[in-house]
């Protein structure tokens, strides 16, 4: 039992007896190996008896894992693989205070340590950045093709502004891909389990001439469909994604050196359903003379007629007659380049080129009605550049550097509203069908610095501080039918008393907030912000094996503007930029002859102007989506995370994030439509606690062949969608357990293991919320089995 003292007096206990825990050799051999055209290779050393050291480059040169006053949880591409984690998601087995989330419409949303952006449209700039060797994935919906052929992963807690930028206030995760290899090396792998799901991957490694050499790796995941439908003979919930990446490393001279990578990926997979668990009806017809009530009580009969989805994962209900499927894509190049310039200083250029494209359909709210459908349709393009230098000596290690950005995002969104009970507003005419499109051209300047100097062997100070320059220039309108041109034109010319010309279907028919007039071209704004971004710190080393720290940071996300079906352009109106300052301390400790390792965490974050995605009073419509600031909120926490190595062959792993959100002032809608002073509300999306735990145990059966048993436990409390934790929100507390057992050649050349992930066959959720008429959640995967083989020659 261990017990620590959070800030403001907070307790927290953490539970490490009972919990069985570890990774498959979880901070062992393979977390080792740097960039290319970084510092000189280092490799993990460990023995059978010992754990072994983890090379990280989370400060973007490598470094020991204990000696980077960080709280850092990192794995390698085996452990991934053995862990089933298959896409950014799954981190959360292996990370404690990373929260995963489908979002609305079935993108990932990732919150760290309470800080995170629920906002799931195409421009939603993150809390949390995502990067392939040091490229970003610049939005959420970027990062399906990441977990390719990697060397390891990184997750760094708290604000990353200074070396990772804007936008990373609640974290950064940092993938780094495997690189080509000196000599031939091949491989593949491959797995088969329940829905017909097969993953299988490859790659080929080697020189092509003294100075050049070639990494190519291939995936694809296929699987038949995991949903189906309660009320009719259907189903849903087929994958059908592939992933590529080419690497070519040249060094045309000692000096210098060249990473040029081409990846990409694209997915035709069915989107998820969502399930029906309750209706929360926007309109009955009480209100004459703003609705048509015919046809509205013909609507509110026909949500209650429905029945809701028993309670079991895979039962759910969408739309009859739709494609239900996705068509994204996603193609980047990415050229990095390091001069020795002497004196231990680096010249760093980084360069990259994304476009990414998606096309799809899905059914938010788990009906046959058209409530809550989406079309999407949207592509964007990034550019980046950073440049930077960077020197070394036996005391000081410093980085200067510059970056620029450009995004330009195009979208349109059909939000499905013909059965709504809020649309049927004129006797014989409704909201039909409503295409929102927007465009952002967003341009990013910055320019940072970092520098950690050695005051003594023990003691090291830090320091780093970025300003960035964010300019957004934003257009939107929405069109609809016939029946939506007719309805907006007779609101307008009703409410402000103004006779218009009839729209037609290139007319812009959101209405002005003060005159009420249709705005008819497209609505025009820009967002231009700036901020500084810094840290200090300081680590001492009482002994080799102990690392004490204290940080103090403060991180910016950039402000947005919203993708919504605007009724006036109140709704368009962007969030102002938010700010995280964080503070913690913390120690990391390597005891028993390196055989155990316990690094724990305090912190204490104030979050000023958190932007969520929430409600604003409509005239016509009652309540509609807009993005709002939360101005005052603070996170308590604290973290642990115990690794040990008893007996040659048996690693353990025991990891625990303790999280106090509070919000400090906030008066406006929730999610659940109730106006209210929610002061004193945990945030969104933030469990209280997140255990992870991960036993594995490996023993030889003979001189040529090796076994593994291991298991691994996820445990989150109980969390909320939205502010003041109505019940229409609430995520369930939840925990899940996955086994693996397997047999292995000599050095690990073959392997052979069978495993199931949530073997319980735990129901349980990852979001849950109202959308139009109904409360919906989406569902995490049932229990799933399989095999999985693989062979490198």
């Amino acid at each position: 039992m261990f017990m620590i003292k959070a800030p403001l007096k907070a307790r927290v206990l953490f539970q490490s007896l009972g919990m069985v825990v570890l990774a498959h050799q979880f901070a062992s051999p393979a977390l080792a190996q740097t960039e290319p055209s970084s510092a000189p290779q280092a490799s993990a050393q460990s023995s059978g008896d010992q754990l072994g050291e983890i090379i990280v480059t989370a400060q973007k040169r490598s470094q020991s894992l204990n000696n980077v006053g960080l709280s850092i949880t990192a794995a390698d591409g085996e452990q991934l693989t053995n862990l089933g984690i298959r896409e950014t998601g799954d981190l959360v087995k292996i990370s404690p205070g990373l929260t995963f989330t489908k979002s609305q419409d079935g993108t990932p949303l990732f919150t760290i340590r309470g800080v995170g952006f629920n906002d799931y449209t195409l421009g939603a700039s993150p809390a949390v950045s995502v990067y392939v060797d040091q490229v970003p994935l610049v939005y959420s919906a970027y990062t399906q093709g990441a977990t390719l052929d990697l060397e390891r992963v990184e997750v760094l807690k708290g604000p990353q502004g200074i070396l990772f930028g804007q936008n990373s206030t609640g974290g950064a995760i940092n993938y780094i891909a495997a690189k080509p290899t000196s000599d031939f090396q091949a491989g593949v792998k491959a797995s088969y389990g329940r829905f017909d799901t097969f993953d299988g991957e490859a790659f080929v490694s080697g020189p092509i001439t003294d100075t050049l050499g070639f990494r190519l790796a291939g995936s694809t995941t296929q699987s038949g469909s995991w949903q189906y439908s309660y009320t009719r003979d259907d189903k849903l919930g087929k994958q059908d994604i592939l992933r590529g990446r080419l690497l070519l490393d040249w060094k045309p001279t000692d000096t210098l050196s060249f990473l040029f990578s081409a990846n990409g990926w694209r997915n035709k997979s069915d989107t998820q359903a969502a399930q029906l668990v309750g209706l929360k009806l926007q309109q009955d017809a009480s209100a004459p003379g703003q609705y048509d009530p015919v046809e509205t009580l013909r609507r509110v009969a026909a949500f209650r007629a429905l029945s809701l989805a028993p309670g079991n994962a895979r039962a759910a209900d969408w739309d009859m007659g739709r494609n239900l499927k996705r068509d994204d894509s996603l193609w980047q190049l990415s050229l990095r380049g390091d001069l020795e310039l002497g004196s231990g200083i680096t010249l760093t250029s980084l360069t990259s080129y994304t476009r990414f494209r998606q096309d799809y359909e899905l059914d938010r709210d788990g009906t046959t009605l058209q409530n809550a459908g989406v079309e999407s349709r949207g592509n964007v393009k990034t550019f980046t550049q950073e440049l930077r230098l960077s020197g070394e000596s036996d005391r000081l290690n410093w980085t200067l550097g510059g970056n620029y950005a450009k995004n330009k995002i195009r979208s349109s969104d059909n939000f499905l509203v013909n059965d709504s009970t809020n649309t049927a507003i004129l006797p014989g005419f409704g909201v039909d069908n409503g295409d929102t499109t927007i465009t952002e051209n967003i341009r990013d300047l910055a320019a940072f610095g970092n520098v950690e100097y050695k005051l003594t062997d023990q003691l090291t100070v830090l320091a780093g501080a970025r300003y960035t320059d964010t300019k957004n220039d934003y257009t939107a309108c929405m069109r609809g039918g016939p029946g939506q041109q007719f309805v907006f034109w007779q609101l307008s010319q009703a409410i402000s008393g103004v006779a218009q010309p009839a729209p037609d279907a290139n007319t812009c028919v959101n209405m002005d907030e003060t005159t009420f007039l249709l705005i008819r071209t497209p609505f025009e704004s820009t967002l231009h912000e700036d901020n500084v971004s810094w840290r200090v710190g300081v680590n001492y080393k009482p002994t080799r094996d102990v690392l004490l720290y204290g940080l103090v940071s403060r991180g910016y996300k950039s402000g947005n503007f919203p993708t919504v079906p605007a009724s006036t352009t109140q709704q368009f109106a962007p969030v102002k930029q938010e700010s995280v300052t964080a503070y913690e301390v913390g120690i990391k400790a390597t005891a028993l002859d390196r055989k155990l390792q316990i690094n724990a965490a305090l912190f204490h974050y104030t979050y000023d102007d958190k932007q969520i995605r929430g409600l604003v009073i409509d005239p016509i419509f009652n309540q509609l989506e807009k993005l709002v600031n939360v101005p005052k909120s603070r996170i308590n926490g604290a973290e642990i995370d115990i690794t040990a190595r008893p007996l040659s062959g048996l690693t353990l792993r025991a990891a625990g994030t303790w999280i106090d959100s509070k919000v400090l002032d906030f008066v406006g809608i929730n999610n659940d439509r109730v106006l209210g002073d929610y002061r004193g509300s945990e945030l969104p999306f933030s469990p209280k606690w997140q255990l992870v735990g991960d036993a594995e145990y490996r023993w030889a059966l003979s001189s040529d062949l090796n076994a593994f048993v291991g298991a691994n436990v996820l445990y989150n409390s109980k969390t909320n969608s939205t502010l003041g934790a109505p019940a229409s929100s609430r995520i369930k507390a939840f925990a899940t357990l996955d086994l693996r057992a397997g047999i292995s050649g000599p050095d690990d050349k073959w392997t052979l293991s069978v495993w199931g992930r949530n073997v319980t066959d735990t129901y349980y959720w990852t979001n849950q919320f109202v959308t139009q008429d109904v409360i919906v959640r989406y569902t995490a995967m049932p229990a799933t089995y399989g095999v999985s083989a693989s062979y490198r020659f």
